[in-house]
């Protein structure tokens, strides 16, 4: 994928910005509390999308500077954190305008694929006091079996393969040498947190179709594919969508 097919498909979110919030699922209760670990800590979040981290991490009493390239999930930021210490910019990562040697952290709630990993490991650098520390993570699937998932995992193949990714089969926590070392930092030490959603047929489709591989289809095609995995789910009445959230953490050299 060329960096401007990348850029295309990390804004086409903004479209669906009120579903995506909704819909995605955010991130365990573990995690924040190992990210936030004394007060007024100053965070400078990568992508925030509609601000399910931004929000989190406010209330827990960060100061927050968000960073969100797309306007329409920008201005949904806003509205969420409107009476919390948060300051939101519309802007690629890379391009930001933050004072230097002015943040404890640098966040990424899964958005650091939407950056260019070298020009956002300078951005994060930067923006870091001494000893300051890059924390990047991400949702996964872990173990995704039985009768429900065989189900929608042939109503994907029956339609629409490729709309597929969020199935991976257990893909589960990944090493630290998957992600690529940032220039600057020492290596990445390892988090991971394991939990569980249930999602209703309504529910799992309303998600599915803020993916991208679901939005690059035409509305008919979309349609047809969400409309066989609602059936699907809805012979089982539900599917339990195991996830593996994994965070990476790397300082400041």
């Amino acid at each position: 994928m060329t960096d401007g097919e990348q850029s295309s498909r990390a804004l086409s979110f903004g479209k669906v910005a009120e579903n995506y919030d909704r819909a995605r699922p955010g991130y365990p209760a573990e995690l924040y509390a190992d990210v936030v670990t004394g007060d007024g800590l100053r965070v400078l979040e990568a992508g925030a999308g509609t601000g399910k981290a931004t929000v989190a991490l406010a209330e827990l009493g960060a100061s927050v500077v968000a960073v969100e390239p797309d306007p329409a999930m920008a201005e949904l930021v806003r509205r969420r954190t409107e009476n919390r210490d948060v300051e939101v910019q519309v802007s690629r990562f890379e391009d930001c305008a933050v004072p230097a040697a002015s943040f404890d952290v640098v966040v990424a709630a899964q958005s650091w694929h939407w950056v260019n990993h070298e020009q956002g490991a300078a951005v994060a650098a930067r923006a870091l006091v001494p000893g300051g520390v890059l924390r990047l993570w991400w949702n996964m699937p872990g173990d995704l079996e039985g009768p429900a998932w065989e189900a929608v995992r042939a109503a994907y193949d029956a339609t629409e393969p490729a709309a597929a990714p969020l199935l991976a089969h257990s893909l589960g926590a990944q090493p630290e040498s998957n992600v690529p070392r940032a220039a600057g930092f020492g290596p990445w030490t390892t988090s991971t947190y394991e939990w569980v959603q249930r999602y209703s047929a309504d529910e799992f489709c309303a998600m599915a179709a803020t993916y991208s591989s679901h939005l690059a289809l035409d509305d008919v095609r979309r349609g047809e594919v969400l409309g066989a995995v609602h059936a699907a789910i809805a012979r089982h009445s539900y599917v339990d969508y195991r996830y593996v959230t994994q965070m990476v953490t790397a300082q400041l050299d």
